[in-house]
């Protein structure tokens, strides 16, 4: 069985070009870090062939990896490539109507390669990355194959429904990452499967041996406007000076934050790694004294899991994604989005019981969010959407 996984990027240049600094060699050679590769792999671990398909401004063609998973850059027509850019500018001030017609001829722009691949690759489903998105309520009624659609951390806060339940009416099913979620979904006539993300605890798990420090971790992609890194930073200066603060990956706001930094006195306090492989990751979370993530809006984080499979002290914001993950005072601590002085409050009692705190963390993962037990799932739900 064939799965064509279609990535929600506008453009693979767009997205991981000018965003995460990717080309298209060291995205096939390297980039691992991201939920559709483990996705990819754990169907091919089922008896599933998934393909991923990313649009694409210059990008073509089919490119295997040696995961074993084939990636497919499926290129937007030509006439497309300026709006790519007005897109850019347009991001901060968009309206939902703006933001929906983007994502409209963005699918129009995509639709002729779309079809042709999964022609040429025998997919026999398309599963596609966020269904909030007027790409998903195109791409529905316009390809023959079924269609699932999956939350990756899309919101429907903001977003233009108008066309939303004859969309989810075409969908055969539509994953939710949360219970929650899945009754949003069923309100507009939907047909929901709770999916959460998962963590491979044979990679990730605690080391007892490992040496914890004063300092805080934080996996993320650099785009303020939702990762908030920014008040990880405002909230280190509330810290004592023995604190530092570690950031693992880049963006396009990662010279706003290092002025940040230099502005608050604490440039020898911060460490900017950069985009680190996948294989490098636990060694940072298990040696951290306490992972924190101060987003705005997030799904249910592949980096949150991670951290706590590795026994990590968190500390998350109070939002949708982490609310059903975290306890407070139980596996980890919540704080409010953009309460500095609680962040920092929190960071210091996570410290402080980041044996307890760690356990259970690492306990919730194991028992609730191992992959070896959802990716069968998936797999099993995907064939019975094509049967």
């Amino acid at each position: 069985m064939n799965v064509a996984m279609l990535l929600s990027c506008g453009s693979f240049e767009g997205f991981f070009g000018r965003v995460l600094g990717q080309s298209r060699q060291s995205y096939l050679k390297g980039y691992r870090n991201d939920w559709s590769w483990y996705y990819a792999r754990g169907l091919l671990e089922n008896g599933i062939i998934p393909i991923l398909y990313i649009p694409a401004l210059y990008e073509a063609g089919k490119y295997e990896t040696d995961v074993g998973v084939s990636v497919r850059f499926l290129p937007l027509e030509r006439w497309y490539r300026p709006l790519d850019h007005v897109w850019l500018k347009r991001l901060s001030r968009q309206t939902r109507w703006s933001l929906y017609a983007d994502d409209c001829i963005n699918a129009v722009a995509l639709m002729r390669s779309l079809r042709e691949a999964l022609t040429q690759d025998n997919a026999d489903l398309l599963y596609v990355q966020e269904y909030w998105t007027g790409r998903f309520d195109q791409i529905a009624h316009r390809v023959s194959l079924p269609v699932v659609a999956a939350d990756h951390g899309g919101v429907s806060d903001g977003v233009l429904k108008l066309f939303k339940r004859a969309a989810f009416k075409k969908a055969i099913l539509c994953y939710g990452q949360t219970e929650d979620e899945c009754r949003i979904i069923e309100k507009f006539g939907g047909r929901s499967k709770f999916q959460p993300n998962g963590c491979d605890v044979s990679e990730f798990f605690p080391d007892p041996t490992a040496q914890r420090s004063k300092t805080i971790l934080t996996v993320t992609r650099l785009t303020n406007k939702q990762k908030r890194t920014s008040d990880l930073i405002r909230a280190l200066a509330e810290l004592p000076e023995e604190w530092t603060l570690d950031i693992v990956g880049t963006g396009p706001d990662r010279g706003m934050l290092e002025k940040l930094s230099l502005d608050l006195g604490l440039a020898s306090r911060v460490r900017f790694h950069g985009f680190v492989s996948r294989a490098e990751v636990p060694d940072f979370l298990r040696h951290c004294g306490v992972y924190a993530m101060p987003s705005g809006n997030e799904g249910l984080a592949v980096a949150a899991l991670e951290a706590m499979a590795c026994g990590a002290a968190v500390v998350f914001t109070r939002i949708r994604g982490f609310e059903p993950l975290v306890t407070d005072g139980i596996n980890g601590r919540l704080v409010p989005v953009g309460d500095v002085k609680r962040l920092a409050a929190a960071i210091i009692d996570a410290w402080e019981n980041r044996d307890s705190l760690g356990r259970a963390a690492s306990e919730t993962v194991r028992t609730r969010y191992n992959t070896r037990i959802l990716y069968p799932q998936l797999a099993e739900t995907l064939r019975g959407a094509v049967r």
